[in-house]
């Protein structure tokens, strides 16, 4: 009696997955998500910084860049352990004649330049503080290292759909 009452609650409300009265199988909507949900955000979010690292290639004009100061400081990473990270600023006709400054927005330990160096830089004629260098490590390498870890994330992902899929068609998928 007890079983039949649980039994009939389970197919009247929500649930992750379940075996009917007549032995069907049955999974929900919910449990696909739960297996993509990590890595279709991480690949979304790739396409997304990807997507404005294009925009901005395809918006930027080139300018030449002076040095004018370069602020360093103590950086921690795992794999490079303390060390020291560099964010300059630079100096670049912005309109005809128009001079300003502008930094890169992020900090390198392969940016320590020298006050004075000149830079190919790009920037955005729409604003003037927006102004990158045309650099893998700037445009390209963040949306490149989430989608890895996308791609790294899907693994398990597509492990666990196979054993849904496994459980779903009667299988040992226990």
């Amino acid at each position: 009696m007890l079983r039949t009452l649980i039994i009939q609650m389970n197919q009247t409300q929500q649930f992750l997955w379940r075996t009917t009265p007549d032995g069907q199988r049955q999974v929900s909507w919910r449990v696909w998500v739960l297996i993509f949900v990590t890595p279709v955000l991480f690949l979304a979010a790739a396409a997304l910084l990807a997507y404005d690292s294009v925009t901005f290639v395809s918006r930027a004009e080139t300018a030449t860049g002076e040095v004018v100061r370069v602020y360093e400081w103590e950086d921690w990473t795992p794999w490079q352990g303390t060390h020291t990270v560099y964010g300059p600023v630079f100096r670049y006709e912005f309109r005809d004649g128009e001079m300003t400054e502008a930094s890169l927005g992020q900090s390198s330990a392969h940016w320590g330049f020298e006050i004075g160096s000149r830079h190919e830089i790009l920037f955005n004629p729409a604003t003037k503080d927006n102004v990158k260098l045309p650099a893998f490590e700037q445009l390209w390498a963040l949306p490149l290292t989430i989608f890895a870890i996308g791609l790294i994330t899907l693994i398990p992902s597509l492990f666990g759909a196979w054993r849904v899929r496994r459980w779903l068609r009667g299988g040992t998928g226990e």
